[in-house]
């Protein structure tokens, strides 16, 4: 056994926790954060994350929950990197894999609100550099609205990515089916507005059009007009340097190190985000207040996006960005996101203006998330029994 495997099996055998304070003194009041010895879930979300972190070989994560509508507190598990042993901590960047899609639809729906196009206008008369392909089905039916609800008849379920270091394609080598995972091209595989299916290509679409309309890189657009204005200063579509220095690294399902991979597909798989920042998106998705918007969106914009679009189907049913999800019986919106070597989940309950969001840093990261959430889910739904009781 060579001295790497020990040291990972030492490291994920021991149950080293580190905890970070918060950094948005002005979101949340020091007085406001429960220390570990006075909240419960507190303690059963650090049992809970690092057992299931140990038995899935994932070196860290990082969680944050959200309560009244604001940061409640953020906890940091394990290893950001397990070689060096540095801690995960509140500004460790991680790859957030489909919670990309929820993000850049703010940057979408502000196109709207800029009037720069409609949601039910077709897509193909904006396009210039590439358009939907002839299809047997109604090309004009293809919009916004139908792309970010997952509605729009499209293809190409998810992307792969490639290693950082490695030329990327174009976003129209992309649509055109150049993808090293799959080699599909988007187009449509059913009618539009007839049946709800998953695709990461539509979101691929829809990139396509905000750099048409903007004449901006969309990473660059989504950094100066969605980003900075709402403070997220450590979130990137784009692995800079900077950001490199500060990142977990990433680890396959034997919990070995591997390469970050990079996106053409930026809006639909590409972000990099810390959970300070991720959390603070999430409060705003709960709160919608004008204040810390700071004219990103409007309320009502935000309200409209986190109502169902139809049709739904057994396989899922999504607003504009945001997902329906119904994990052990709770109705949740929000997110969650895969790539190899990262795993995440953002997860918002409106009535009692709850979130959970959990960032890691390994493959099998979802079966770490999901432990954490039936920690999460549990007293939710004593507050919903309280408040029938009340």
């Amino acid at each position: 056994m060579n001295n790497y495997k020990i040291k990972l099996i030492l490291i994920l055998c021991s149950t080293i926790l580190f905890s970070c304070s918060m950094i948005k003194k002005s979101v949340v009041k020091k007085e406001d954060i429960p220390q570990k010895s006075s909240d419960p879930l507190y303690q059963e979300i650090q049992k809970a994350g690092s057992e299931a972190a140990k038995k899935n070989h994932v070196p860290g994560l990082a969680v944050a929950v959200i309560r009244n509508g604001k940061i409640a507190w953020i906890q940091c598990i394990g290893y950001a990197d397990v070689a060096s042993g540095k801690p995960v901590t509140a500004q460790t960047i991680f790859n957030i894999g489909s919670i990309s899609k929820l993000v850049s639809s703010w940057g979408f729906l502000q196109l709207v609100e800029k009037k720069l196009i409609t949601l039910d206008e077709p897509i193909n008369q904006s396009l210039t550099r590439w358009k939907v392909p002839p299809s047997p089905y109604d090309i004009s039916k293809v919009n916004l609205r139908r792309i970010l609800s997952h509605t729009a008849g499209l293809s190409v379920h998810g992307y792969g990515g490639s290693e950082q270091g490695t030329p990327l394609m174009t976003l129209e080598e992309s649509l055109n089916g150049k993808t090293k995972r799959n080699g599909e091209s988007v187009h449509l595989i059913n009618e539009p507005g007839t049946k709800w299916k998953y695709s990461g290509g539509g979101y691929t679409l829809a990139q396509l059009l905000l750099e048409e309309k903007t004449k901006e890189s969309f990473a660059g657009y989504m950094k100066k007009s969605v980003f900075q204005p709402l403070g997220l200063n450590h979130t990137s579509y784009e692995w800079t340097e900077e950001m490199k220095a500060s990142s977990a690294t990433a680890y396959d399902t034997l919990g070995k190190p591997i390469k970050n991979r990079i996106f053409t597909e930026q809006a639909a798989a590409g972000l990099q985000t810390t959970i300070s920042d991720l959390a603070h998106f999430a409060e705003l998705s709960i709160t919608t207040d004008s204040k810390g918007l700071n004219r990103v969106l409007n309320p009502e914009t935000i309200h409209l996006m986190e109502q169902p679009v139809i049709p739904l189907s057994n396989d899922g049913e999504s607003g504009l960005g945001y997902r329906f999800m119904n994990f052990e019986g709770l109705r949740t919106i929000g997110h969650t996101g895969e790539n190899i070597g990262w795993s995440a989940g953002m997860f918002l309950h409106l009535p009692t203006k709850s979130g959970l969001v959990v960032l890691s840093n390994g493959s099998r990261g979802d079966n770490v998330w999901y432990s954490v959430y039936m920690s999460w889910v549990k007293t939710i739904k004593a507050v919903q029994t309280h408040h029938v009781d009340n």
